[in-house]
């Protein structure tokens, strides 16, 4: 039986989105973070909640409190969402599946991204 365990985080950071070519303003955010994994139930889990946690800290640790621009070409929620999710699939355990992320910039803007 497959079965799925979500995870929230927050990170804090700043980016200026290039936009028609032009950067917009320095600005901050409080980024929320979901992520879905999947797999069997094995030994009556998916993951341990803390596994989960330890990984997606180590990712989102190289974002918090930094200015996003300095690590990526064009910071957009999508842009970092993605990076965020291509790194959670190189480090989970095997049998266990990336599903869903889900990066909200604030508390009205966010991206979702299914796999």
């Amino acid at each position: 039986m497959k079965s799925r365990i979500v995870e929230r985080f927050k990170f804090e950071a700043a980016h200026a989105v290039i936009i028609d070519g032009k950067p917009e303003e320095t600005h901050g955010h409080t980024f929320r973070l979901e992520v879905t994994v999947e797999g069997e139930l094995k030994r009556g889990y998916v993951m341990d909640f803390l596994e989960l946690r330890r990984i997606v800290n180590e990712i989102i640790g190289k974002l918090d409190h930094r200015n996003l621009n300095t690590l990526f070409e064009n910071p957009t929620t999508e842009n970092v969402a993605l990076w965020i999710a291509g790194e959670l699939k190189k480090r989970l355990p095997e049998g266990v599946r990336l599903q869903r992320v889900v990066l909200w910039e604030g508390d009205e803007n966010g991206v979702e991204f299914e796999f």
